[in-house]
């Protein structure tokens, strides 16, 4: 992601919590009769107090706060502006999102979004950053999955140079050939400490190993080659064929009225040209199933240099806004959201086997993915993965403690308002419902869901979406863990990788009669709607 920041609108919270040691010896205890006395050697050795934790303050009600109106305007182009006022400070966050990520094209849509920083054909990249710069703002774009945005924040005063800017970049740029150069030598940089990094592997492999061949969701890693074909040419067409007015919507989060936003809209961006005739099709349409693995598959990774083995365990979930997303998220944070979650308080305070273990819930438009992510010692790979599908079959086949599901419907009630504080925050809300195709109300009504939610709702959602055959991935030293995993999942099979994530099987035929075994799973995750046009 390419981004352009002078100054950064942001206030800190440090939150520090203080244990009191305990005073010695409890009043009143003695030496048992049968306790031989200490011989005379000098003066006691003091036993070691015990700590004494302060209990936490009760907890008391969560505060009222209301997600702020979403209000919608649509300018003559087609461009959508989404406008969500806070009049309590004098700032606005715009975000501008074109409706073309990396599942369109990943190289196309990662460079073009990092070029429309390097100066217009009325601005060079000086003037662009001058400007902004001279008023204390922030500018910057960066391609996602699903879309990408052209962002800024600055005074309510300085909106319209803002946006101004904005348009230049999405409606003008230049797209110099000696900065695609320099950009492309950049990626190369990337791709090598990408491939260096044990949990960039990971996760790569697992999104590949979790999803139907070339699918947006689950790509491989690209290779430099990719990276050399990209060309000015190519750069233009995309952005010819996506950046258009009907193809994008505007968020102005903060000061500002709907009126105010729907001049500036019309001023700002009036001459932006639409997409005539249809509009590109969305590539998840190609995949109508999602599939399982029918057997226990490890997905080994050999990085002979690791300390440690990255381990991720998970599969295919649910599409974002699937109505049961709240439900599963508070069962999968009692499993692992924090330093509270079953997997934490076992595993690493019990068990010594990590510094940290979580579980991850992806969103998508079509299923996500739930995982849970760790990292241990080489030789304890084996252990930590027995662990993992222990907690696994615990949180399916038992209910979880009225305590468990207390605490995590409370912090997810109590801490909802920390989320939607500032502008910008906002605007990252409003942007997560337009992206997934959530209801307007959703963040209105999202603490109201959340109570709705019942204990018996968490070993449904647990049996439902964290399976008992899971995709494995393992990172680290295959000639120290392959006996590990073995000995820990003797029913599974294991799949070899180097760190470009190419199967290494001395049987050429493994991979792809893998993928094959794939393919004719039953369809056991939910398949979603046809995603729609962009």
């Amino acid at each position: 992601m390419f981004t352009r920041t002078t100054h950064h609108f942001a206030t800190a919270l440090v939150v520090a919590a203080l244990a009191a040691p305990g005073c010695g010896k409890p009043k009143g205890e003695t030496t048992p009769p049968d306790a031989t006395p200490p011989a005379d050697n000098g003066p006691p050795v003091a036993a070691k107090p015990t700590r004494v934790y302060q209990d936490p303050p009760p907890p008391t009600e969560p505060r009222d706060v209301q997600f702020p109106d979403l209000q919608k305007i649509t300018t003559k182009n087609g461009l959508e502006i989404y406008v969500v006022e806070n009049h309590e400070v004098p700032l606005i966050t715009a975000q501008l999102v074109i409706k073309a990520g990396t599942m369109d094209n990943e190289q196309l849509a990662e460079m073009t979004a990092s070029m429309l920083g390097e100066g217009t054909k009325t601005r060079a990249k000086a003037k662009i950053d001058q400007e902004i710069e001279f008023v204390g703002g922030s500018l910057g774009a960066g391609a996602g999955i699903h879309d990408t945005s052209v962002f800024s924040q600055v005074l309510k005063r300085d909106i319209k140079l803002a946006l101004t800017l904005m348009a230049d970049e999405v409606m003008n740029p230049a797209f110099p050939a000696d900065a695609l150069t320099k950009l492309k030598d950049k990626a190369k940089t990337g791709l090598k400490a990408m491939k260096s990094n044990s949990d960039v592997l990971a996760d790569h492999l697992f999104q590949m190993a979790a999803y139907p061949v070339g699918h947006p969701y689950g790509r491989p890693i690209p290779s430099e080659a990719q990276i050399d074909a990209v060309t000015v040419d190519a750069v233009k067409k995309f952005h010819d064929t996506f950046y258009r007015s009907n193809n994008a919507y505007l968020i102005l989060s903060g000061d500002i009225t709907v009126p105010e936003a729907e001049k500036l809209g019309n001023e700002v961006f009036g001459k932006w040209k639409p997409i005539e005739g249809n509009a590109p099709i969305n590539p998840l349409n190609g995949f109508k199933s999602y599939k399982h693995p029918p057997k226990l598959i490890v997905h080994l990774v050999n990085r002979p240099g690791s300390a440690q083995s990255d381990i991720r365990v998970g599969n295919l979930a649910l599409a974002r806004k699937n109505p049961e997303w709240i439900k599963l998220d508070l069962a999968s944070d009692i499993l692992g959201g924090g330093s509270t979650g079953r997997l934490f308080l076992d595993v690493r305070e019990e068990k010594g086997l990590t510094y940290g273990i979580y579980t991850k819930m992806e969103p998508g438009v079509a299923p996500g993915t739930w995982r849970i992510w760790t990292k241990t010692k080489t030789a304890t790979t084996g252990e930590m993965l027995k662990a993992i599908f222990g907690h696994i079959k615990k949180m399916r086949d038992e209910d979880v403690t009225a305590k468990e599901f207390e605490d995590v419907t409370r912090e997810a009630i109590g801490s909802f308002p920390l989320s939607i504080e500032t502008a910008d925050q906002v605007a990252g809300r409003v942007r997560t419902i337009l992206t997934y195709g959530l209801p307007n109300d959703y963040y209105k009504t999202y603490r109201d869901e959340v109570r709705k939610a019942q204990l018996a709702d968490m070993k449904t959602m647990s049996r439902k979406f964290m399976n008992d055959v899971p995709v494995v991935v393992v990172v680290g030293r295959a000639d120290k863990t392959e006996q590990q995993i073995k000995d820990a999942l003797p029913d599974a099979t294991i799949v070899h990788y180097d760190t470009d994530l190419n199967c290494i099987e001395k049987d050429t035929t493994f991979c792809a009669a893998n993928k094959a075994d794939l393919a004719a799973a039953p369809a056991t995750a939910p398949a979603p709607a046809p995603a729609p046009a962009k």
